[in-house]
């Protein structure tokens, strides 16, 4: 009976350090990087395709492109964006949105989603990133997400990743 006892404890053990082993992130250390997201299409769902003021409720879908950051110009192609934006409430100065992108790189993926406050006109706001995939498997951190003022830059936003391992 005592040898079965301890097979248990050893299999219990085992299974935990290969649940450890198997959760930490394929980064080693610290990373922060920006991106330029460079909209492509916006995907009605529901109905609603801004056609008109959003209210509580309605959903959009979204794709993005993704380019390095090159300052004032626009770097290599680098992956894509991929989400969905749900609107909870909307007003005169604003509202509140939930949104989920999955961020398509080399080598991996990385999720963000969260809620965020956006006033009337541009914003700026941050998401908390709750995992990846590949080189980025089970990431932490967070992503600044900034629209971009000025001629031409409708539409494009500067995304600045800090991850941890």
């Amino acid at each position: 009976m005592r040898k079965y006892g301890f097979a248990l404890v050893f299999a219990v053990i085992a299974l935990m350090v290969v649940a450890w082993a198997t959760s930490a992130s394929a980064i080693s250390s610290p990373q922060t990087f920006s991106l330029l997201a460079v909209s492509s299409q916006d995907h009605a769902m529901n109905g609603f395709a801004f056609q008109r003021q959003p209210r509580g409720g309605d959903q959009f879908g979204f794709t993005e492109t993704v380019y390095r950051w090159a300052g004032t110009k626009r770097g290599a192609r680098v992956g894509r964006v991929e989400g969905i934006g749900t609107f909870i409430a909307v007003g005169a100065n604003g509202g509140s949105q939930m949104t989920v992108g999955q961020v398509y790189l080399p080598g991996g993926s990385i999720l963000a989603q969260g809620f965020f406050h956006f006033p009337n006109g541009p914003s700026k706001f941050t998401l908390p990133v709750v995992g990846g995939t590949g080189t980025y498997a089970n990431v932490r951190g967070y992503v600044n997400v900034r629209d971009l003022l000025g001629r031409g830059n409708q539409g494009k936003q500067n995304i600045e990743f800090h991850l941890l391992p």
